[in-house]
């Protein structure tokens, strides 16, 4: 498994990295020994870098990972990342708010401290509900952030690509954030290809933004929460795709947009077009690791082996975008 640098952090991670979140569901829904057992293939098979958050399973993901990590004697060979959601009261006091957080996740981990630390809210020019002002974020949230690496309680910190573009490339250039997690995938793939969003939000090409800036990138819905397959059914581990994380995204829609890739996959001699989509994640230059969740142990294996087999030739990758246009 390739292995890549996470932006200015000193870390490195794998090309293809292991989202534990309840779209895939495994982390949270699925068999304990199941979860050990995939755990240990990811590992086997080069996989470094693992995703989690306190929002997944109410915590089931971050006590998940945490017991498979520790039966498998892992800890020492993993990049984790965890996250927190500052609802808008805590903003008068954020450092704290920050602090519980991270306290907490860290008692479902298992651990001391945590590699990667990120904000999970969206990001906006104004607060607006569970968004954030981008200069709460860039100021007094970013401060609170930092604090926790002073105290030792993480390595590094990091935010959600989503929300208001320009807000968003505002916390990019803020030089106090070391990473971002970017929406990007071959039905709006406007993070890397800048204009290109489809029916959905333009993130005016935030990947390239971040990477110049010396920020690690996360690519986060790298199949659009299973849309890129083009068929509704889902694994009984799967969480519901749920309200769009880019604006004017349609899940339905998307379905119906992915159908058009089939014919890029035959010519190509794909396994199918979810193969397309991680491969297609993987060609952007920028991104340090490509998060995929995992309803069960044959999925873990597809997307081992598909990663294995590299990035997409450009003319694929333009052929895609056209496609779904």
């Amino acid at each position: 498994m390739e292995q890549r640098a996470l932006g200015r952090t000193g870390l490195r991670v794998s090309a293809l990295g292991y989202g534990a979140g309840s779209i895939g569901g495994l982390m949270v829904r699925g068999d304990s020994a199941e979860q050990t057992r995939a755990v240990g293939r990811a590992l086997e098979a080069g996989i470094t870098y693992f995703d989690t958050a306190p929002s997944y399973g109410d915590g089931r993901s971050e006590e998940n990972l945490g017991r498979a990590l520790r039966e498998l004697g892992a800890w020492d060979r993993v990049v984790v990342g965890t996250k927190v959601n500052l609802e808008p009261g805590d903003l008068d006091h954020p450092e704290a708010a920050i602090r519980r957080s991270l306290e907490a996740s860290l008692r479902r981990l298992g651990r001391d401290s945590i590699d990667l630390f990120q904000l999970h809210n969206r990001v906006a020019q104004a607060a607006e509900g569970r968004a954030l002002a981008v200069a709460d974020v860039v100021g007094d949230v970013a401060a609170g952030l930092e604090r926790m690496v002073a105290d030792g309680l993480a390595g590094h910190v990091g935010f959600t690509g989503l929300g208001e573009p320009d807000a968003l490339r505002q916390a990019v250039l803020s030089g106090r954030l070391e990473t971002v997690q970017s929406y990007f995938n071959v039905l709006n793939p406007s993070a890397g290809f800048a204009g290109r969003g489809g029916n959905g939000q333009d993130f005016a090409g935030l990947i390239d933004a971040a990477a110049s800036a010396g920020l690690g990138v996360i690519a986060i819905r790298v199949m659009a929460a299973g849309a890129v397959l083009g068929q509704p059914e889902r694994h009984p581990n799967a969480g519901d795709p749920g309200a769009a994380l880019a604006g004017g995204a349609d899940y339905t829609r998307d379905l119906e947009r992915a159908r058009a890739l089939e014919p890029i996959v035959r010519e190509l001699g794909l396994e199918g077009p979810l193969e397309l989509a991680l491969r297609f994640v993987l060609a952007k230059p920028g991104v340090s690791t490509a998060l995929v969740g995992y309803s069960n142990m044959e999925h873990l294996e597809s997307a081992i082996r598909w990663a294995e087999r590299g990035p997409l030739p450009d003319d694929a990758i333009s052929r895609a975008i056209e496609a779904v246009a």
